[in-house]
């Protein structure tokens, strides 16, 4: 898919956008480790800094709404079929964060086939802040290397574009779409929500796919002992552990949000 195809300006409404960015403001307060599906957060220099949230609509409302209302019925215009989300994400990336190696994201959700992923900008991305970088005109798998991530040889044989976003713009992404992003090297942060999502016809579940990825991680890392926020270790990120243990379900104060509309 063609950058310029894959773009979709002003895919939430200026509320939606200014709501969504609260949002993601109180999300991160959340303690690292706290959040049973992942509150990771990574070392920049001297401090450690919140990188990504993992299903966050399970513990917010807000959050939830948007992913199962305005794109997801974005998602099912773009799959031909009504759509089921089966997760979502914010990913945090400060000033000096780490960026993801080039990888396509059928790879780390086990047992779907169709996937199309949003992401939505929560700020401005820009090649300084560390945008994603997109290479059309696949549709397979790629060969990969040890970490899970697109082969070096192959990177290098692909044409990669940019896509910088206002916030509240959005780029689908096509479950074989390789796609990567580089560190923030700008003085603003950079976050994105990313929701993905499976035609209903697959039967593919949010609880299926996170009982996969918990197994998934888990044996990864015993194996090759590499820090990860997902099922790749594509994140080039330095591990801050957490100081908080996360039970079995959302331990945060329930939240109050207006709706965005």
């Amino acid at each position: 898919m063609p950058v310029g195809s894959a773009l979709r300006t002003n895919a939430l409404t200026s509320t939606q956008a200014g709501a969504m960015a609260g949002w993601a403001d109180s999300v991160e307060a959340w303690p690292t480790g706290s959040h049973v599906w992942g509150q990771y957060a990574e070392q920049i220099g001297d401090r450690a800094a919140v990188c990504r949230t993992e299903n966050v609509s399970a513990c917010h409302p807000g959050v939830a709404a948007l992913v199962d209302g305005s794109l997801r019925e974005l998602a099912t215009q773009e799959l031909g079929e009504p759509a089921v989300a089966f997760k979502d994400k914010i990913n945090y990336k400060h000033p000096g964060g780490a960026g993801f190696r080039p990888h396509q994201d059928r790879l780390a959700y086990p047992g779907v086939d169709r996937v199309l992923s949003i992401l939505v900008a929560i700020d401005e991305c820009t090649t300084d802040s560390g945008c994603l970088w997109l290479a059309g005109g696949v549709d397979e798998p790629l060969p990969t290397d040890d970490r899970g991530v697109v082969r070096g040889d192959v990177v290098e044989s692909l044409r990669w574009e940019p896509a910088e976003l206002t916030a509240g713009d959005a780029v689908l992404l096509d479950g074989l779409a390789p796609h990567y992003s580089e560190a923030n090297r700008g003085d603003r942060r950079r976050r994105v929500l990313v929701a993905s999502y499976a035609p209903v016809s697959e039967g593919y579940s949010r609880e299926r796919y996170y009982s996969a990825r918990a197994d998934t991680m888990s044996r990864a890392s015993q194996e090759d002992g590499r820090f990860r926020i997902s099922t790749l270790a594509d994140f080039d990120g330095v591990e801050v552990a957490g100081s908080h243990t996360a039970g079995d379900r959302c331990t945060h104060e329930p939240v109050e949000v207006e709706p965005a509309e």
